[in-house]
Parts: C-alpha cells; sequence; structure tokens
C-alpha cells in the first residue's frame, strides 16, 4: 500500500511497516472485548486508508542512517502513523474541516459516525504512547532514551506542535493570513510531527550534536517543503487531489504565493534538506530519496 507513490522506496520497506501496523490489530482484537470490535474496525479503516507511511519510513531511514537497526525502531515508526492517522480522522469533522472524503474514500465520520470517528482517533492517539514503550521489547535502548523517545513525541504531537498548529489553522482569519503567519501555522501543523520522525533515531543512539543538528535542519525543511507541494498539487485542481472539493476557507501558500514562487522555495527548502544530511554520505541515499521524492510529487 503506497509503494508506488513512494517511487524509489523499496516496497519492502512499506510492507515492513503495513505488516507492523496489521500485527498491533489483530492484538488488540485478540485482547479486547468483541463489544470494542467496531472501534478497531474504524482505527484499521482510516490506518489502510492508502496513506503513503511517509512518516514511518522517515523514521525508519533516519534509523538506518544513523547505524540502527529498523525493525528495532518500528514501534515508534508505528505510533507516528498512530498520530498522524488520528489527526487526519478529526480533522475531517464537521467542527474542523468537514470533509466527507479522504483517499477516495468517505471520512471515518461518514463511515462510522461522529461519535465512533472520534474515538477512533482518540485510541490512536492513545495508543500511540503505548506503541513507544515497545521500544523495549529489542532490549536495545536504555529505558531513559525510551522516554526521550516518549517526551519528544508529545512535544511534537501536542499543543507545541501540531495541535498549536491546527488551533491556528481553524482560527485564524484567512483572508488576512500573511506569509509569515502561514509558514508559521505548517511549522507546526505538518511539519512538526514530520520532523519529529526523523529525531526519533537521534534519541536511541549515542551521537555528537552537530550530527543532530544536521537532522533537526532535514526534518524542518522537508516539513515546510511537503506542505508547499500539498498545496500546489491542490492549486493545480478543482478538487483536491485528496479530499474532494473544500468547504471551508483554509491558510495555504497560494493566497501569498505564485505557483512558480512556491515551487521555488520548495526547490530550495529540497536542496537545503539534502545538503543537511550530505555529510553522511551513502548512509544519507534513503533521506535523500524521500526529498526528491517529496521535490517531484504528483500525490
Amino acid at each position: 500500500m503506497g509503494a508506488d507513490a513512494l517511487g524509489a522506496f523499496s516496497e519492502s520497506r512499506v510492507k515492513l511497516v503495513n505488516d507492523y501496523l496489521e500485527s498491533n490489530l489483530l492484538r488488540f482484537e485478540k485482547s479486547c472485548s468483541q463489544r470494542f470490535e467496531p472501534l478497531i474496525e474504524a482505527m484499521r479503516y482510516s490506518l489502510e486508508g492508502g496513506g503513503k507511511r511517509l512518516r514511518p519510513i522517515l523514521t525508519l531511514s533516519a534509523a538506518e542512517a544513523l547505524g540502527l537497526n529498523p525493525k528495532d525502531v518500528l514501534p515508534a515508526a508505528c505510533a507516528l502513523e498512530y498520530i498522524h492517522t488520528y489527526s487526519l480522522i478529526h480533522d475531517d469533522l464537521p467542527a474542523l474541516d468537514d470533509d466527507d472524503t479522504r483517499r477516495g474514500k468517505p471520512s471515518s465520520h461518514k463511515r462510522f459516525g461522529e461519535a465512533v470517528a472520534i474515538l477512533a482517533g482518540d485510541a490512536l492517539l492513545t495508543e500511540a504512547f503505548g506503541q513507544t514503550l515497545l521500544l523495549s521489547e529489542s532490549k536495545k535502548f536504555q529505558p531513559s532514551q525510551i522516554l526521550e523517545v516518549v517526551e519528544l513525541l508529545a512535544q511534537h504531537a501536542g499543543v507545541r506542535g501540531m495541535v498549536g498548529g491546527q488551533l491556528l489553522d481553524v482560527t485564524i482569519n484567512t483572508s488576512e493570513a500573511s506569509l509569515p503567519e502561514i509558514e508559521f501555522i505548517h511549522i507546526h501543523k505538518t511539519g512538526a510531527l514530520i520532523l519529529a520522525s526523523v529525531l526519533i533515531p537521534t534519541k536511541l543512539i549515542s551521537i555528537d550534536e552537530q550530527k543532530i543538528q544536521n537532522f533537526r535542519r532535514y526534518g524542518e525543511a522537508l516539513g515546510l517543503a511537503f506542505q508547499i507541494s500539498d498545496d500546489l498539487l491542490d492549486s493545480e485542481t478543482s478538487i483536491r487531489y485528496s479530499r474532494g472539493p473544500r468547504k471551508k476557507p483554509k491558510p495555504c501558500y497560494t493566497q501569498v504565493m505564485s505557483p512558480s514562487e512556491m515551487k521555488q522555495k520548495l526547490n530550495l527548502l529540497i536542496d537545503h534538506a539534502i545538503n543537511s544530511v550530505s555529510s553522511l554520505g551513502d548512509k544519507s541515499k534513503n533521506l535523500v530519496d524521500i526529498a526528491e521524492f517529496i521535490r517531484a510529487r504528483k500525490a
């Protein structure tokens, strides 16, 4: 699922993430009362909705670049996909973006009703932090390192990151949004979780501060580049490529930049991301591939 869209990424890597996600859903089914099956079904529906798995693959690729075994960080990669998926479920709700479709299918609240959709999002967010604790199963990481991952996720997914950005996204006067305001929103709403995806492996290994800052620069540039590519794709059609027609106005780069200016900024950000990890040599290949995919993506 999603392997073709990722271009240079191997199908086996996407399969690794998908298989792990499915094993977790099966574990929930075996350990929970059958009366909770509608909730697990709603979780599965959105998790298997055709996503590219960009965030978990970023984590696996960053781990490989640092010499870690990608399989050892799968619990954290899974946690990121849980958080991302919960955010999409809630984002589609009538109180927020009010989107009826997601990736060509009915949104969760259209398929299961608002109450179940909200609870499915709540469940995914809660279980995400349980997933991070499963990093201990490999016996490769210290408890203090795992706690740092938990803190990183809370920081980037919560008030200081994604949720804070979402607040501004739904409350700002869209018609008056300036470029700095739009950029501030997307650094948090979209960029924070992408940055967390890149930084998580840096918490699980002892490395120097310069290398951490290089990963940070890569993640920050990639997060903004991804949002610009989203806005470019949306500007090229009257129906957004992943969610159909927009019901509510939202702050986006197309309000303050022309398509050519957006493409120029996108290329500068991608170049900056690639340069930030160039010191890794061949170990940066997967991270470079991700950046180039975002530069050229069509879906």
